[in-house]
């Protein structure tokens, strides 16, 4: 492919109440080596949504010329639906401003992408709020072509990164996009992720390409006491209700009803045990769709299983306190080691 045909990329900065990360996502967004060598093959803009915390002046510091897109606390949904309107490439990603790209991310995509694909995608290295390494990557495993659109089928999940590692052709996005904004004020990335292997090709990249800021060894089980747990529990069950619908919409056959991802089911499991009381989360049924997602999900080894397994029983039988120490080990089971080589 060469320059004049090579497809222009979109990156879009989605931000709200992150002053102190948001330069460095857009500093890694307007540092791609492909704009340096293609005046013009990247474009970026960010979409500020409602921050309050001087995050906008941060940003007319950083990058005076760049279009800022400013909502008013419409949620994620919204932002999402702007920086789509907005731009003009004929490939998006959109960047969590919380996250950033190395400096050959959008040359080795454009490098990579093919006719026919809907999205393409890479690991993120986790990294900590001080962007030390934490010594892993997302996802575990990534899946594309004809097993991902199995996996979704069955589960309505399937091996994927955070919103940071996924570009989307335009014309896919086209097909899901604008997204209803009103139940998606947080994890409305998930959609057009989820639903691209229904609407071509999904394919990956081997390699790591950006930097995905996890939380703390003492923040990554989330405050049932800040209701965050809650809210996490509701977006897996709320997600997948929306995901069914949208695959019937598509006239995509699935199961009747999708099953629990691996990761799904520990954040349920947590939300069961640790979380307070929710008609939402019945605890025999719960637990036993966790159960069944950890010996249905068909490429997790035996090893892998039993450690999963017996996780989700130790946080649902033993003491609350002990439960909720062994909750905080959930990183361990996210993602995998990086690579040494």
């Amino acid at each position: 492919m060469n320059a004049v045909q090579r497809p222009r990329l979109s990156i879009v900065v989605l931000n709200r109440q992150r002053e102190r990360f948001v330069a460095h996502a857009i500093e890694s967004a307007c540092a791609q080596t492909l704009e340096r060598e293609q005046p013009g093959a990247v474009e970026v803009i960010v979409v500020d949504d409602g921050s309050r915390d001087g995050s906008r002046t941060v940003i007319r510091r950083v990058a005076p010329q760049l279009r800022c897109i400013e909502l008013d606390e419409a949620g994620q949904a919204a932002a999402i639906n702007a920086g789509f309107a907005a731009a003009r490439g004929e490939l998006l990603l959109f960047l969590e401003s919380e996250d950033w790209l190395y400096p050959q991310a959008a040359a080795q995509v454009l490098a990579a992408w093919t006719p026919g694909v809907s999205k393409l995608q890479f690991r993120l290295d986790l990294v900590d709020a001080d962007d030390r390494p934490l010594g892993r990557q997302l996802p575990r495993r990534l899946h594309e072509g004809a097993q991902a659109l199995a996996l979704l089928r069955e589960f309505g999940a399937y091996g994927s990164p955070p919103c940071s590692g996924n570009v989307f052709h335009r014309d896919f996005l086209a097909r899901v996009l604008p997204l209803d904004e009103s139940p998606w004020q947080a994890g409305a990335d998930t959609v057009p992720i989820l639903l691209a292997p229904a609407c071509g090709a999904v394919r990956s990249l081997p390699q790591a390409l950006g930097a995905y800021r996890g939380a703390g060894p003492d923040d990554w089980l989330p405050s049932a006491r800040h209701g965050a747990l809650s809210e996490a529990c509701r977006r897996v069950l709320q997600g997948k209700q929306a995901l069914a619908a949208a695959l019937d919409h598509l006239v995509i056959p699935r199961r009747r009803e999708l099953a629990l991802a691996p990761w799904e089911a520990r954040t349920l499991v947590m939300g069961l045990r640790l979380g307070p009381a929710d008609p939402a989360l019945p605890r025999a049924r719960t637990a036993g769709r966790a159960l069944r997602a950890v010996l249905r999900w068909p490429d997790l080894r035996l090893g892998e299983r039993l450690l999963m397994l017996g996780w989700m029983a130790g946080v649902l039988l033993l003491p609350r306190a002990l439960a909720g120490r062994l909750a905080r080990q959930h990183r361990r089971l996210s993602g995998r080691e990086t690579p040494t080589c």
